[in-house]
């Protein structure tokens, strides 16, 4: 068998691009963008690169820009497909060496492709939703677009990211807001409740782009996606329980109502561990704590959360979560 490391470096000329492609039925994940040339203020400089989603048609929709630290301060899971794949841009006046890291995660052949990267032209305010198959389960990685928001070394892409089931909804990331922006996502999705990604700018259309692969294929079996929605009276608390005999890893959590002034602004709820008699804070509307950093809370129904609205009017409340065990209780 042929190596399955892609890892390639090449130069590219002043303004000039390097796709990113595997063949036809090969899927990729990218791990890691570099170049010979840096810019940025130190500590907190970066490659001088530019890196979308690109399907020849729609996009480029950045997920990296070379102006913006979003996304470089983490390691990158970038899937990609024949179809659907990075474009690096040198957006310089000169050449520079650009570099990535990638390797082969599946030949599937005709098969179906477990890559789910799409990239597409969305309306003004208009909305992307992303709704997987009956009995497919989805993991978004990332999120990105073309038109930014925020003043340089700030921008974010300029979009909302929802979790919808057709009825209420609940935000995971603000364009206008930095929180959830700079970690590796992992958003878990199915036909129930499933994502949706909104173009944030009034006045033009706006290249969006989702990065994931299939999570599983459970056919007619029971769905291990636990991410919910769920509304909350004024000053009330709900809680985020697995039934006995279950194990949920929980990474991210929303809601439709945030506190502070962009960019620095943060769901308006509480997250508490508890066992049903004493608390323990792990997210809070005024710090960052959690809501900046990649999240991983695992829980069972002896040890579970409880999420309590601070708004004195209700909100609606989200959460990304996975089902990672069965036990026999």
């Amino acid at each position: 068998m042929p190596t399955s490391i892609m890892t390639f470096v090449a130069l590219v000329g002043a303004g000039g691009n390097l796709d990113v492609r595997p063949a036809a039925g090969i899927d990729w994940e990218v791990t890691e963008i570099g170049s010979s040339i840096w810019v940025g203020v130190a500590p907190n400089g970066h490659p001088r690169v530019n890196c979308g989603i690109w399907d020849g048609v729609n996009g480029p929709a950045w997920v990296l820009q070379s102006t913006d630290i979003r996304g470089w301060q983490r390691r990158q899971q970038l899937f990609i497909s024949r179809t659907n794949y990075l474009r690096l841009n040198n957006p310089g006046l000169g050449g520079e060496n650009v570099s990535y890291s990638a390797k082969v995660t599946r030949i599937f052949g005709v098969a179906t492709d477990p890559v789910i990267t799409d990239v597409q032209t969305i309306g003004i305010a208009g909305n992307m939703d992303i709704i997987p198959p009956a009995g497919f389960e989805l993991e978004i990685t990332d999120i990105g677009a073309s038109l930014w928001i925020g003043g340089a070394p700030a921008g974010l892409p300029e979009v909302n990211v929802s979790l919808f089931d057709g009825i209420i909804t609940g935000q995971f990331m603000l364009g206008s807001d930095t929180a959830g922006w700079n970690k590796k996502l992992s958003l878990y999705i199915d036909d129930q409740n499933y994502l949706r990604v909104t173009n944030a700018n009034l006045a033009a259309l706006n290249a969006i782009a989702i990065v994931g692969t299939i999570a599983r294929i459970r056919g007619a079996a029971a769905t291990a996606v636990m991410s919910d929605i769920r509304a909350i009276g004024a000053g009330a608390t709900i809680t985020i329980r697995p039934i006995l005999g279950e194990e949920w890893m929980v990474t991210a959590i929303g809601a439709n109502a945030w506190a502070g002034a962009p960019p620095a602004s943060f769901p308006n709820i509480r997250v508490d561990i508890t066992d049903g008699a004493i608390f323990s804070t792990v997210a809070r509307s005024v710090d960052a704590h959690n809501w900046m950093n990649e999240l991983e809370l695992l829980i069972d129904n002896t040890n579970y959360l409880a999420i309590t609205d601070l708004t004195a009017v209700g909100c609606n409340v989200v959460f990304s979560a996975y089902k990672t065990r069965i036990y026999q209780s």
